[in-house]
């Protein structure tokens, strides 16, 4: 299980939520405003709990390998959307590790233009190693479709 707190955005990386997870005031905060869910398959009670906290649910639902990139860039458009106001965004997919920290290092690169620093797998990052590992388009390919779609979000 990984949960990864970032610096750059009001952002959590995390595994799937549950109900437990969404009624713990320290995972979902008053703070908390909107969830994006990369994972294949949701709770329809844990989406009705998030939203009776007048919070947003977005599903994106992407597999493993290799990842639907539609889905990957809709999910980094909408993290461009919600980083406006603030308030803290959970991504989550079912152990934390590899879509949602893939997702927020596409957004950070979207946002910022460089990568985020976090190790995996003796590469640069969580993205780049789906790039490289052919789960993801290559890598050059998608920093173009990321930076694309940042100049479009603006």
């Amino acid at each position: 299980m990984q949960i990864t707190e970032y610096t750059f955005a009001n952002i959590t990386a995390r595994p799937f939520l549950t109900l437990n997870d969404a009624n713990n005031k320290w995972i979902f905060t008053d703070k908390t405003k909107h969830i994006i869910d990369v994972c294949m398959y949701r709770e329809p009670e844990v989406i009705d709990l998030i939203q009776s906290k007048s919070a947003t649910f977005d599903w994106f639902p992407t597999d493993e390998r290799p990842m639907n990139l539609d889905m990957i860039l809709q999910a980094v458009a909408k993290l461009n959307e919600y980083d406006r106001d603030g308030s803290h965004i959970i991504v989550h997919c079912l152990h934390g590790n590899n879509r949602s920290r893939t997702v927020v290092e596409a957004f950070h690169f979207a946002k910022l233009g460089f990568h985020f620093e976090d190790e995996y797998r003796g590469f640069t990052n969580h993205l780049v190693w789906n790039c490289e590992s052919g789960y993801l388009p290559s890598l050059p390919e998608m920093e173009k479709l990321l930076s694309d779609l940042a100049q479009k979000c603006k």
